[in-house]
């Protein structure tokens, strides 16, 4: 019996040692790893999308603050008494805050997008730690009570934290296309020669700016758009929200619901064993 159990731990040291070896050695290439790449790949994307959405709220804000200082009867750049198109001032502000939290939201991506590589050669080294703790407690005869949040907190970084991002890669479009092109539908029927949602190569061309002054070639032009951004500003509003809602939802609360999964199944695991 007691001859059984040394085999036992001859055989789990054995393979703990294998792990630790290979974490390692993965831990050499963790950032060209696959699933490192595709969970870049998927906050880029996220970035791309929000960069986009984020110039067109910029390019509909400078339209929105030279509106207001449209006086009648007079010229663009001259200040008059009479400024109507003032009550636009909620809207633009409102605008503006809005471009705020996608810029956040876009500066975060980029963070998520260059720390997962450094994280997942840090999670792997834990794994690597831990494995190597694990062995010595087994030679010793101890509880693990060292290795277990090692390894916790590696296969945390290692697998868990880019999982989640590939995972939600997998399902956040399927989940969210379909408010996204009701509400990009929305916001373009409402900005239409002013600040159309493009992609990000158009908005760093000057096609969008050239454009933008053709439509709006006259005070005329832009009191025509004002009044019909007045007119739809709760629409253009709470669909610009919704989009941020999606970056949100794709950003935040989708990988952190599959990361909550990880955490509760490798707790229900550590209590079992």
């Amino acid at each position: 019996m007691r001859e059984q159990g040394n085999r036992m731990r001859i055989f789990c040291t054995m393979v703990i040692l294998c792990l630790g070896l290979a974490s390692a050695a993965i831990a050499v290439v963790a950032r060209d790893a696959p699933l490192v790449g595709r969970a870049q790949a998927y906050a880029e994307t996220v970035a791309t999308s929000s960069a986009a959405t984020y110039v067109t709220l910029r390019t509909l804000n400078a339209f929105l603050s030279t509106a207001q200082e449209i006086e009648v009867g007079g010229s663009l750049f001259v200040s008059g008494n009479v400024q109507p198109l003032k009550v636009l001032e909620p809207i633009d502000d409102t605008v503006e805050r809005v471009a705020g939290a996608i810029f956040a939201i876009m500066a975060a991506t980029g963070i998520v997008a260059v720390a997962l590589g450094p994280l997942g050669t840090g999670g792997w080294m834990l794994l690597a730690l831990g494995c190597g703790v694990a062995v010595a407690e087994l030679s010793l005869g101890r509880r693990a009570a060292l290795s277990r949040p090692l390894l916790g907190y590696g296969a945390f970084l290692a697998v868990a934290l880019p999982l989640a991002f590939v995972i939600a890669a997998g399902v956040a479009d399927a989940l969210t296309d379909a408010v996204w092109v009701r509400h990009q539908a929305i916001i373009a029927d409402i900005t239409r020669g002013i600040a159309e949602p493009a992609g990000l190569d158009d908005a760093r061309g000057e096609g969008w700016i050239a454009t933008m002054g053709d439509s709006l070639g006259s005070i005329a032009d832009y009191r025509t758009f004002a009044v019909g951004i007045y007119n739809r500003a709760d629409d253009l509003v709470a669909s610009f929200v919704m989009i941020l809602a999606v970056f949100v939802f794709k950003l935040f609360v989708l990988p952190i619901v599959v990361l909550a999964a990880f955490v509760l199944a490798w707790r229900q695991a550590a209590q079992s064993y």
